[in-house]
Order: C-alpha cells, then sequence, then structure tokens
C-alpha cells in the first residue's frame, strides 16, 4: 500500500499570487461554491461541497508564510466530518524560481486511514490521477 503522493509543477506568476491561491483552504477540493474568504489560520475548517462529490471539510493545520501550507481533510470519506484514521494530510511547498514559483503537494496517510485495503487503495489511485489536474489548473488561474 502506497502511502503518499507527490506531484510538483512550475508556475510563472509572483509568489504572492501563489502563496494567495495556495492558502485558500479546501482550493483543491471540488466544490460547485466560489472560492471561500475566511481565516487562514491554524484551526480553521471550511467544509467544500459539491453535488457531484459530496461535502468535504478541510482543517488549516500549520502555515508558513509564502512556503508551506499544510492541511486535512477526508476525501476517502465523503460527508464525514475530520476525524483520526479517516483524514489525510495535504503539504504544499512554495519555492521561488527565476520564473515564479515551484509548488510541491505531498498527499500522505492513506496507510493509516482506518479502512479496507481496497478503500485506501482506491482513495489513493483518485487522488493520485486529481493532484496532476488540480495543480495544472492551479498554474492556470494563478497565471491568468
Amino acid at each position: 500500500m502506497h502511502d503518499s503522493i507527490e506531484r510538483s509543477i512550475a508556475i510563472s506568476a509572483s509568489i504572492d499570487r501563489v502563496w494567495e491561491l495556495v492558502t485558500e483552504p479546501g482550493w483543491w477540493a471540488p466544490s460547485d461554491a466560489a472560492p471561500v474568504e475566511t481565516e487562514r489560520t491554524p484551526g480553521t475548517v471550511v467544509v467544500r461541497e459539491s453535488e457531484k462529490w459530496g461535502r468535504f471539510p478541510v482543517e488549516v493545520v500549520a502555515l508558513r508564510p509564502k512556503s508551506y501550507a499544510a492541511f486535512r481533510w477526508a476525501s476517502t470519506f465523503p460527508g464525514e466530518d475530520l476525524a483520526p484514521g479517516r483524514t489525510t494530510l495535504i503539504e504544499f511547498a512554495v519555492t521561488p524560481t527565476d520564473d515564479g514559483a515551484l509548488v510541491s503537494v505531498i498527499e500522505s496517510g492513506f496507510s493509516q486511514l482506518d479502512a479496507s485495503d481496497d478503500v485506501k487503495a482506491n482513495g489513493f489511485e483518485s487522488n493520485s490521477g486529481g493532484w496532476t489536474e488540480e495543480l495544472a489548473s492551479l498554474r492556470t488561474r494563478a497565471e491568468s
């Protein structure tokens, strides 16, 4: 069982613009609503909702200005609240480059989920492909 997904993307936009987008709680989660204006402080929980995919609470875990942001969510358990054994950790690193920024994401904790091996594997596979799409979307938003 794989425990973590790692992806990176180069973005031609200012660190400030990239940081603003990366720290929006749940920006990657499926949602029928516009981006959420909320406190961006550890402990803040935002719920993203999609008619197709369900309800996804996202908690801000840690922020280090313009370099690191961490969140927890329960993507493998749509509609459920955040609880031990039900969440994965998402960590974003934002590194300045000559052209803008390199954004790296690591989502980890799949092997520790309180679920069958099939459910864990399905969650990993679904999110593994999803991060490629979400980072491409992030680049489009940041560069526009």
